[in-house]
């Protein structure tokens, strides 16, 4: 604030005689100094008189000898003699003679609150320095009104007078301490190379600039920018303290500063919305992109996560067929990123959003069966809230409720209950026993079927699952057989049939395996993952060798009862026993090559097995590896590391050369968890009384958790002894402990002591506000009383609705409690808001006619509402009117909105009118004319007739029979008397129109619809305009509901696909029926094998037999080698019948076949000569000797080759004349009739000119060519199956 020479010199003749803060270091000036006489004239700022310096001694005192006057400041007289004294240089330091203008021509004035400047000794040895350094002149006056410092300093030239007010404003005011949050990863911005960036900034503001120690610092690693830095699961920064310290222009200064170089960095933030549950997150997605180019303006970006109950059951699958336990994430929040100020403006938007949501849904909860959740989610979860505005919120999957909740609006409920039971039921659930498939085939048939459960588990479910995409299948988990002695596996699928399909495939899997195949062998679970090798090659080399499959249990079990299970050829010769026996002994001795197993037990105290463990295993993990190959059990800390039986051991189990390295490891953390105790274990203790330990501590102890996060602390408070008082009763105590490093565990004492300071100071008031204007001064959510809250330090108490009616609160009663301070401010605020209440909270009652109640009401509360809302007032209307015919209306709210509500209100009223209500009798099949889409029909019909055009003034003139009603074909009309008639006569018009409608129907071919129709329905849209008629094509959503054909008895034998409904009286009708019956010169043609429409080409037709009409339309890429040459082809349906020659039976294989699948033969050894079944047939024998047209489509210039590819196709299926068929070859043959990626049948196809094809679930092989080339194809294959060893052909 800058005063003028004028204003100064009226302040100093108001504080005349005036103590001054800041005298003269030298001489005082003499007691009887004149008073400055008043003058208009411009004050002359260099004299003595207005601003007396205090830097130059005052005039010699005529008598010499006279002591000097006792400075305010000093204990004693001034020690500086007079006669000694000298004049301080003219023109700065160094010189000699009296300050002048002329030698210091530099001049500021400037002002600074008395109360923010130190006193006493301090200030004076400041303005002496300031003199000593700059040899300026300091002169200083205060104004006792505005409680200002005023000081005009003169200087030599502008540099010492710019350095004279730095060190004024440094030096005179009080310290004060700020805080600035800045991003973690603008810290190395702010210090700069070497600490030049904030040495740079101290040195020019004059603060002191504290960035917190790098151990401090909380763990975030920033993503790459080539990494998935816009993932949903992108952490939020966190932020820095930084603290300020000085003189208060400095510390602004220094903050402006830091903030203009991060200015980049803090105008971008991102901000996780914690608070809104996930059952809203299918409403808020829906609103994204409004948020986003909304109050986001386009530089905001929303990202609202799937619930984590949907990943959860999406998971399920998956986890359940590989008998896991199914991994629940933690609820994800909502991520608004984005400009600063624009995501602010979002999440209030969003946070808007929900509250209102929240208070408008009600709650339904439902039971529905676990299995059936999974068809809740997604787009089934979407298509509920589309339909219904409802959203359905299901219990964690790990939680055994069946509960599902339905949230949404009252009248809602019931719909969207409904939609959920059709969405959960949508699929079929067939459950397979395996325990009742086993009962009557074994004595112990649980164990049998869980055996079986795991070896299905192993892989066969997951090759079932992948030949039926449609099917799901759920087995049960390991604790639930165990738990419950059932081994249920559960089949879910849309198609019912599908999912017998997939039982019976199961089951039949199941019975294949009888209990004697199966075998137990204990191997140490930790070398199973040894076992089994890199990319399993050695556990496949056992399987084959031993005819057994190995299914191991999971890891996370720990278990050592490895199963074998017996895969080789069946027969009476084969001894399981023997198999097993040596499948036992190989695997075991296997198991003892590969691992090493050692034991390594470590005793480590228990209060250092945390730092093993680390936070939710972390360390651990980290130690262990990912391969997993030791087990480590840390005492008995958690359930996920068992106890070993000693609270201190540590127990490592593996290979010998892994448990080593785990060792080391843990003794290397355990050590450096020692050293770090040592580091961060200063403390210190003191005694606080316990009603203060809930403020320091903080709900749900929010205090002094951000206490101990800040500096890095841990504050414990515990019981102490009672002490008593000499003035008072005993006190009871709590002792606070405090550890870590030393500075911030003294600043953690320091700010706890502080707060318990201000907890002493604090007082309660009560006021008395009207119970009636509370929730106005609370707000929604209480915003209003936690921003006072928040504002000035207190606590505000609102009494609560008191059940009891003779309870003793007193309702008007709101208590205040704080800081004496804060308290009378927050009073203060509290008693403004309340009479602001008090005066726009008026009430007026007036009458109305109960007639015109309705009118006033409006459908659904419509008119009402437009009036509350267009006016601010709060309106209501008496239930029941007075024996005058008379109701009572009660407007509140200020005057203006009274008045504005009164008036809407009476104009309604007026309008009523003589009231008169009359029925119409109206067939039900006219109803929905009349009414039309939406309602449209009725509102024009209205209009028409002179009536309001608005919808909530419209609401109750006409009023259609409701589903349920007696009477079907009774409209009610009810309003004022004139318009009724008008009404009346309209729909009784419209009525007379609509019972001279027919609806006929005309024979449209389906392959000119799309033509009539149109592009975009142009072309209906037109017909329907010039002959008045409405027309419906089949597949249209009203087609069904318009009635019936009157002349259906003309269209006997039509197909249902080809008849057009035309609606309209009979002349209409026959008009549009004439043109609809216009069929154009040429129409559209299309590949019927593409579906695409094709332009106008030359086209050629080729005759084919229909012998070949299915070997030439299944020819591979046939559509696509025409297409290639620029051509169409046009296939004509319907297709015939195709021919299928006689199959013979695919047999097992027999003795022949198990003979040939043995392995244990060498290869010197004979080997049977194979010859399996052989079938010959000719093929297309029965078939229709018929010729149907085929016709190609091309350019004049492409034709020819178009039809040369067609009649290719043709002859090469009049060369496959023959058909064999070769059956009873061993199975296991078959990978060398195919060869490695087919190229073994691929070469016999090529060089025989035959078309080869084996059977995949059964032993038949197919051979489609001519005679001699079907033959040298079957002995090709049986000359693979005879050759000895693993030769390929």
């Amino acid at each position: 604030m800058a005063f003028s020479a004028a204003d100064l010199q009226k302040q100093h003749q108001e504080l005349e005689g005036a103590p001054d803060p800041f005298p003269t270091l030298g001489h005082a000036p003499s007691p009887a100094a004149k008073k400055v006489q008043s003058s208009s004239a411009p004050l002359d700022t260099s004299s003595e008189d207005a601003f007396p310096s205090l830097a130059a001694p005052s005039a010699p005192s005529s008598k010499g000898n006279a002591k000097p006057a006792i400075s305010m400041w000093a204990n004693k007289s001034s020690a500086v003699k007079t006669g000694a004294s000298k004049p301080m240089a003219p023109g700065g330091l160094g010189r000699t003679g009296t300050p002048t203008a002329g030698s210091h021509p530099f001049a500021e004035t400037f002002s600074i609150p008395a109360n923010e400047l130190v006193q006493g000794k301090a200030a004076s040895d400041v303005v002496k320095k300031v003199q000593d350094q700059t040899g300026a002149i300091v002169e200083s006056s205060t104004q006792m009104r505005t409680g200002l410092k005023t000081f005009h300093v003169k200087a030599a030239d502008q540099k010492k007078l710019a350095q004279a007010k730095r060190m004024i404003e440094g030096g005179l005011r009080k310290p004060v301490t700020i805080q600035v949050e800045v991003p973690i990863t603008t810290l190395g911005t702010i210090i700069g190379p070497k600490g030049a960036t904030l040495k740079g900034i101290t040195d020019a503001t004059g603060a002191k600039v504290d960035v917190p120690r790098r151990e401090t610092l909380p763990s975030y690693t920033p993503k790459d920018n080539g990494s998935d830095a816009g993932s949903d699961d992108e952490d939020e920064e966190p932020q820095v303290s930084i603290t300020i310290s000085g003189p208060a222009t400095g510390c602004t200064d220094a903050k402006d500063r830091i903030l203009s170089l991060i200015s980049h960095k803090v105008s971008q933030t991102s901000t996780s919305i914690k608070t809104i549950p996930s059952a809203f997150y299918t409403i808020i997605s829906t609103q994204v992109s409004e948020l986003e180019q909304g109050p986001g303006e386009g530089k905001v970006t929303v990202k609202v996560p799937i619930p984590a109950v949907w990943k959860a059951l999406e998971r399920q699958a998956k986890a359940d067929a590989e008998g896991e336990k199914v991994v629940v994430d933690g609820e994800a929040p909502i991520k608004v990123k984005g400009d600063r100020e624009n995501v602010k403006a979002v999440i209030d938007e969003i946070t808007k959003s929900y509250d209102a949501l929240a208070q408008s849904f009600n709650l339904k909860k439902v039971s529905i069966p676990k299995r059936q959740h999974r068809f809740l989610i997604g787009s089934a979860a979407e298509d509920i809230l589309a339909q219904t505005g409802c959203v359905v919120e299901l219990p964690p999957v790990d939680d055994p409720s069946d509960r599902v909740a339905i949230r949404g609006p009252q009248a809602k409920l019931v719909a969207a209950q409904s939609l959920v039971f059709e969405k959960a039921n949508a699929v079929s659930v067939e459950p397979l026993d395996l325990v009742s498939v086993f009962r009557r085939t074994t004595s112990d048939p649980v164990t049998h079927a869980t055996n079986i459960l795991r070896y299905l588990r192993a892989s066969k479910l997951k090759e079932v699952s992948s030949a039926h995409p449609a099917v799901q299948i759920f087995p049960p988990f390991p604790s639930t057989v165990a738990n419950t002695g059932t081994v249920i596996i559960e089949i879910v699928g849309e198609d019912g049939e599908e999912v017998s399909k997939v039982v019976d495939e199961i089951t039949d899997l199941a019975k294949g395996v009888l209990p004697s195949a199966i075998s137990i062998v204990e191997v140490d679970h930790l070398a199973h993952s040894l076992l089994v090798g890199k990319k399993g090659t050695r556990i496949a080399q056992f399987e084959k060798a031993h005819n057994v499959t190995v299914v191991f249990p999971p890891a996370s079990e720990e278990s050592s009862n490895v199963l074998l299970v017996y895969t080789g050829p069946a027969g009476k010769n084969v001894k399981l026993e023997e198999v097993f026996e040596g499948a036992s002994n190989d695997l075991t001795a296997l198991a003892k090559e590969v691992a090493d197993i050692k034991t390594e037990i470590l005793e480590v105290e228990k209060k250092w097995h945390k730092y093993i463990i680390g936070q939710n295993g972390s360390v651990l993990n980290a130690i262990i590896g990912e391969d997993a190959l030791v087990s480590v059990k840390v005492g008995a800390s958690t359930t996920k590391f068992p106890s070993t039986g000693t609270e201190d051991s540590v127990t490592i189990r593996g290979p010998r050369n892994e448990v080593d390295r785990v060792t080391k490891q843990i003794k290397q953390v355990v050590e450096d968890a020692k050293n770090d105790d040592i580091v961060n274990g200063y403390t210190v203790k003191f005694d606080v009384e316990k009603k203060y330990v809930p403020h320091l501590v903080g709900q749900a102890g929010a205090a002094i958790n951000k206490l101990r996060e800040t500096l890095g602390v841990k504050v414990n408070f515990e019981d102490a002894p009672e002490k008593e008082t000499k003035k008072g009763p005993k006190k009871v105590l709590v002792n606070c402990s405090i550890v870590g490093r030393k500075e911030p565990v003294e600043e953690a004492k320091k700010r706890l002591l502080a707060q318990i300071e201000k907890l002493e100071d604090e007082t309660t008031e009560v006021l008395s506000i009207k119970r009636a204007i509370q929730p106005a001064l609370i707000g929604a959510g209480g915003k209003y009383a936690i921003r006072l809250e928040e504002k000035y330090g207190v606590k505000l108490s609102f009494p609560r609705d008191a059940k009891d009616k003779e309870s003793d609160v007193n309702p008007d009663q709101v208590t205040i409690r704080g800081g004496r301070k804060g308290v009378a401010a927050a009073k203060a605020e509290l008693l403004e808001a309340a009479a602001f209440e008090t005066e726009s909270r008026q009430e007026a009652t007036f009458k109305v006619p109960s007639k015109a109640v309705a009118q006033i009401v409006g459908k659904g509360g419509a008119t009402i509402n437009a009036i509350k809302n267009d006016t601010g007032a709060q309106i209501d209307i008496e239930r029941e009117g007075g024996e005058d015919k008379q109701t009572t209306i009660t407007v509140r709210g200020d005057k203006q909105a009274i008045a504005a509500a009164k008036e809407a209100v009476l104009n309604v009223v007026k309008e009523v009118g003589d009231e008169v209500t009359v029925e119409l009798t109206i067939e039900q099949k006219y109803h929905r004319n009349l009414i039309g889409q939406g309602g449209q029909n009725l509102r024009d019909l209205i209009a028409s007739a002179g009536g309001p055009s608005e919808g909530y003034k419209q609401a109750g003139l006409v009023t259609f029979p409701k589903n349920g009603d007696e009477a079907t074909d009774k409209v009610r009309l009810r309003g004022d008397s004139k318009l009724v008639k008008k009404i009346q006569a309209e729909l009784e018009k419209q009525v007379a129109v609509l019972k001279e409608t027919i609806v006929v129907g005309v024979v449209v071919p389906a392959a000119q619809h799309a033509t009539k129709i149109g592009r975009g329905g142009v072309a209906l849209q037109d017909l329907q305009r010039k002959t008045g008629a409405v027309i419906h094509f089949p597949g249209s959503r009203q087609y069904s509901s318009v009635g019936e054909i009157e002349n259906q008895d003309e269209l006997e034998g039509v197909s249902e696909g080809d008849i057009v409904k035309v609606i309209g009286t009979k002349e209409v009708t026959q008009k549009a029926a004439e043109l609809l019956q216009v069929t154009s010169e040429r129409g559209q043609r299309t590949d019927s094998r593409q579906g695409r429409a094709t332009p106008d080409l030359a086209s050629c037709p080729v005759s084919i037999p229909n012998r070949y009409y299915h070997a030439i339309a299944e020819t591979p890429n046939l559509i696509r080698q025409i297409r290639a040459v620029g051509g169409y082809l046009n296939i004509p349906q319907p297709a015939p019948a195709k021919p299928s020659p006689k199959r013979p039976e695919p047999t097992s294989g027999g003795d022949l076949a198990a003979k040939t699948a043995r392995i244990d033969l060498d290869g010197d050894e004979d080997v049977p000569d194979v010859q399996g079944e052989w079938s010959l047939v000719k093929n297309f024998e029965g078939a229709d000797d018929e010729e149907s047209e085929w016709v190609v489509r091309a350019k004049e210039e492409d034709l020819d080759r178009a039809v040369k590819v067609l009649e290719q196709a043709l002859e090469k299926a009049k060369q496959a004349t023959h058909v064999g068929y070769l059956t009873g070859l061993p199975r296991s043959a078959f990978p060398r009739i195919i060869g490695s990626k087919g190229a073994t049948i691929s070469r016999m196809r090529l060089e025989t000119g035959a078309d080869i094809q084996v059977g995949k679930e059964d032993d038949l092989i197919t051979i489609t060519g001519d005679e001699e080339s079907v033959l040298q194809a079957k002995d090709a294959i049986l000359s693979i199956v005879s050759r000895p060893g693993r030769e390929r052909y």
